[in-house]
């Protein structure tokens, strides 16, 4: 069994990669727009360890397989300083007001098109295991999320999505902030909890806080009875937040951090505020997705991604040092 992920040309990659590689840029009073930096949207997260990883639990998960999330292991304490985040995940709203100011031209919009998980014919229609699946679409963007002829008009509060980690790291320059580490976005997932899914140990009550396959679309993947409303992605904060007053951190989009991704990282990395690997072909990506299965909602689960990527389900949300 291997990674869910949508499809990339390799060849295609390969010639973008050189080019489009992005630099996290220096963490200033003033982002690139010129305004003061703001906490307003932002938790602090406070300093200390937790334990990061997965534990092995029984029935965590139906899908359980080790050659799927041995990168998840072995479970270690970590510490980490003091930090924002913000409460939600990027919108339209705000992307937009960074395209708008800049010009900035998204990896997708270069490429012509992006991956959207089909059918997209509106976002009332049920979505069956059948029917199912990545299809590369001339003119998704972020802008035309499902392609020619959607728009994010009446989708301003929704994630952004359709964005690579390059444009992910653009636009947190232009605010004057940064991507979270992978360790700073788990432990501020987790909520100070060290349960399977940040609610509980159960699904049950699922759908009250994360926004992925659930009841309605029962014949993907695995039956659940859990309904949180939504076909695909819902505005952020619709759902409850964790204990530190985060929303989406399970489920709605995959959500970019800062490190390149390594299979077995946790095995050698540092305890005190690690920052992944100095290189790699792929940074994580974390949270789970609306179209996913629970297993991918777990704050421990991480997945790769190349930094040109983009699709239906991968946004973003941002940090920033408390000091």
């Amino acid at each position: 069994m291997t990674k869910l992920a949508p499809i990339f040309l390799a060849t295609f990659l390969a010639l973008l990669f050189s080019s489009c590689q992005g630099v996290p840029g220096p963490q200033g009073p003033q982002g690139e727009q010129g305004a003061k930096v703001t906490t307003e949207n932002m938790v602090l997260i406070p300093a200390g360890n937790f334990l990061m990883g997965r534990e092995d639990r029984e029935g965590w998960s139906p899908m359980a397989a080790p050659e799927m999330f041995g990168d998840e292991l072995p479970p270690h304490e970590v510490y980490v300083d003091a930090f924002y985040i913000d409460k939600y995940e990027v919108t339209n709203r705000q992307f937009k007001e960074f395209v708008d100011a800049t010009g900035y031209v998204t990896d997708a919009e270069r490429h012509g098109g992006s991956e959207v998980m089909v059918p997209a014919d509106g976002a009332d229609t049920p979505i069956q295991g059948t029917d199912i699946g990545w299809k590369w679409v001339n003119g998704a963007t972020w802008r035309t999320p499902e392609g020619p002829g959607s728009s994010i008009d009446e989708l301003m509060d929704y994630p952004v999505v359709h964005v690579s980690w390059n444009d992910a790291n653009a636009y947190a320059n232009w605010v004057g902030k940064r991507l979270p580490t992978e360790a700073e976005w788990e432990k501020a997932a987790r909520g100070g909890t060290i349960t399977n899914w940040f609610w509980s140990d159960e699904l049950d009550s699922a759908g009250e806080y994360a926004n992925f396959y659930g009841e309605h679309r029962k014949d993907y993947v695995y039956p659940t009875e859990a309904l949180d409303g939504y076909y695909m992605t819902a505005p952020v904060g619709s759902l409850q937040p964790n204990s530190y007053g985060l929303y989406d951190t399970a489920g709605n989009v995959f959500e970019w951090v800062s490190d390149w991704y390594q299979y077995d990282y946790f095995s050698h990395s540092p305890v005190n505020n690690p920052k992944g690997p100095e290189s790699g072909d792929s940074k994580v990506i974390k949270g789970g997705g609306w179209y996913l299965c629970e297993c991918y909602l777990r704050p421990a689960n991480r997945e790769p991604g190349e930094i040109v990527r983009h699709d239906h389900g991968l946004g973003f949300r941002l940090a920033l040092d408390a000091e």
